[in-house]
């Protein structure tokens, strides 16, 4: 006797039953996904509208599939253009997502727009754009379901606007944001060569990263001058030159000339104790001393001074210019070269130390005269280290 077959509607009877649409879109709504605004031009006339039913489909040929309501006038202008543009938005983009996702309305009104080759209007600040023609077209319920091939595609530095039980919002990158001050680290203590192509795989192998941050890593690190593209289209790492350098002093001392502008004779007194502790750690003691034991302390004081401010992104911009970065992988390197010993070292922290006794007495011009002393003091060792090197490492 042959096996029987019982579908999930005979094994629960009437108690199966259709989803409302409503009961649909709040169980969907758990799955996480980007935000992107798909763009058509047909007779002339721009059409756009917000979709998050955007997939990749294929590697060879590169296609995507997007999925528009019949009713609407941009998926008719994409079945009658034959083509169409996936514009990947970033996190600071919601207010374009919900001006596209409107009924009515010139959705373009305030949108810096640019003509792709085939004419698709491209959103100008997207995070990354698909140029597309139709090669297939299908029906699925109330929607038609476009299989576009990628012609063109372009991409900048950010994150994805993400969108999820209703609301759009910014995705925490923990893994990528791990690659990229691994990476970082790497090329400023030069662990990875100067102008050796970087392998993504080898990189990723070797550091215990995944391959995808690992590219996302580069790209940020070439935003920010650290790592560039040769002739065929390679990741390399940027040699540190002495105007990078001079900028990054510069930086560095406008970031606290500022902060103690804001918070000189402004913050509680337990802050200005703490401020006090971090100088005195800083104090090289005659005992053990060497510079990698010494160095963290300096740093921690100098980014204690700036938490001050109560900004993180403050203090994110800070770090960026600072350690680990350009600033201490230079200043530590030139203290080795140039051989500077306790003395040199105890100079720096009488400087931390003027900076705490104006914050004590809440005098700004004593704090500003003590940053910008310690600022000429620390540059002049590094760029003296740079010059020994040709300008460059």
């Amino acid at each position: 006797m042959g096996a029987s077959v019982h579908t999930p509607q005979q094994s629960k009877g009437d108690d199966m039953r259709r989803l409302t649409p409503n009961e649909f879109r709040d169980i969907i709504g758990s799955f996480a996904s980007g935000v992107t605004v798909i763009t058509a031009r047909h007779d002339g006339e721009p059409k756009g509208t917000t979709a998050s039913a955007v997939s990749s489909l294929s590697l060879e040929p590169p296609m995507v599939l997007i999925c528009l309501n019949k009713a609407s006038s941009t998926r008719d202008a994409v079945a009658g253009a034959g083509r169409f543009a996936v514009n990947i938005l970033g996190e600071d983009q919601a207010s374009e997502a919900m001006a596209f996702a409107k009924k009515e309305g010139d959705k373009f009104a305030g949108v810096s727009i640019v003509d792709g080759e085939g004419g698709e209007p491209l959103l100008a600040d997207a995070l990354a754009t698909l140029e597309c023609h139709v090669a297939e077209e299908v029906v699925g319920g109330t929607h038609s379901v476009f299989f576009g091939e990628v012609e063109r595609a372009s991409a900048r530095q950010g994150a994805p606007l993400a969108y999820f039980r209703g609301q759009f919002g910014r995705l925490e990158l923990s893994q990528d944001e791990g690659a990229f001050a691994e990476i970082r680290e790497r090329i400023l203590s030069r662990d990875i060569d100067i102008g050796a192509p970087l392998s993504l795989d080898d990189l990723a192998q070797r550091f215990g990263l995944l391959r995808g941050p690992v590219y996302h890593a580069l790209m940020r690190l070439t935003g920010e001058g650290m790592v560039a593209r040769n002739s065929q289209g390679e990741f390399v790492v940027s040699p540190l030159t002495l105007r990078a350098v001079r900028e990054a002093w510069k930086a560095r001392c406008a970031i606290e000339l500022g902060v103690a502008a804001l918070t000189v004779g402004k913050i509680r007194e337990d802050e200005v104790i703490a401020l006090r502790r971090l100088s005195e750690a800083a104090r090289p003691v005659d005992a053990d001393f060497t510079l990698d034991g010494w160095l963290p302390s300096y740093n921690a004081f100098h980014e204690g001074l700036v938490a001050l401010s109560r900004s993180d992104a403050l203090v994110e911009a800070y770090r960026r210019v600072n350690a680990p970065g350009a600033i201490l992988s230079v200043t530590q390197r030139a203290m080795e070269q140039q051989g500077l010993d306790r003395q040199q070292c105890m100079t720096a922290y009488q400087h931390t130390r003027e900076v705490a006794t104006a914050y004590e007495a809440g005098d700004l011009a004593a704090a500003s005269a003590a940053i910008v002393r310690h600022d000429e003091f620390s540059r002049e060792v590094a760029i003296r280290f740079m010059d020994t090197q040709g300008g460059a490492i």
